[in-house]
C-alpha cells in the first residue's frame, strides 16, 4: 500500500515519521523503509503533542466524515479509500 501511495505523490518520499503506537512500529514497515532508502523516524516517547496536527485532522476531518466506528476488511478499506480520494480535494483546498 505504501508503494501505491508513493506513486501518487508529486515528490519523492524521503522520510516517514510515525507515532510510538505498536500498530505503526513494526518490522515490516522498518524493513520497507530501509529497502527503499526512506528515513524512518518516530515521535518522542511520552510527548503526546508531537502528533498534534495529525490527531487534529482525525477529529476535524476523519471522525466528522465517518464517525467513531471501527471498520475492518478489504471492502471497508476500499470504500474508505474512495471517500478519502474525493474528500481530500475539498479538505485541502477549502
Amino acid at each position: 500500500m505504501l508503494t501505491e501511495l508513493r506513486k501518487q505523490l508529486p515528490f519523492a518520499l524521503l522520510g516517514l515519521d510515525t507515532d510510538n503506537d505498536t500498530v505503526f512500529m513494526n518490522e515490516t514497515l522498518k524493513a520497507y523503509c530501509d529497502a527503499a532508502n526512506i528515513v524512518f523516524t518516530r515521535c518522542r516517547p511520552y510527548r503526546k503533542n508531537d502528533q498534534a496536527f495529525v490527531e487534529q485532522k482525525n477529529g476535524a476531518v476523519v471522525r466528522r466524515m465517518v464517525g467513531y466506528r471501527r471498520f475492518e476488511g478489504m471492502e471497508a478499506a476500499t470504500l474508505l479509500a474512495k471517500l478519502y480520494r474525493s474528500a481530500r480535494l475539498f479538505v485541502n483546498f477549502f
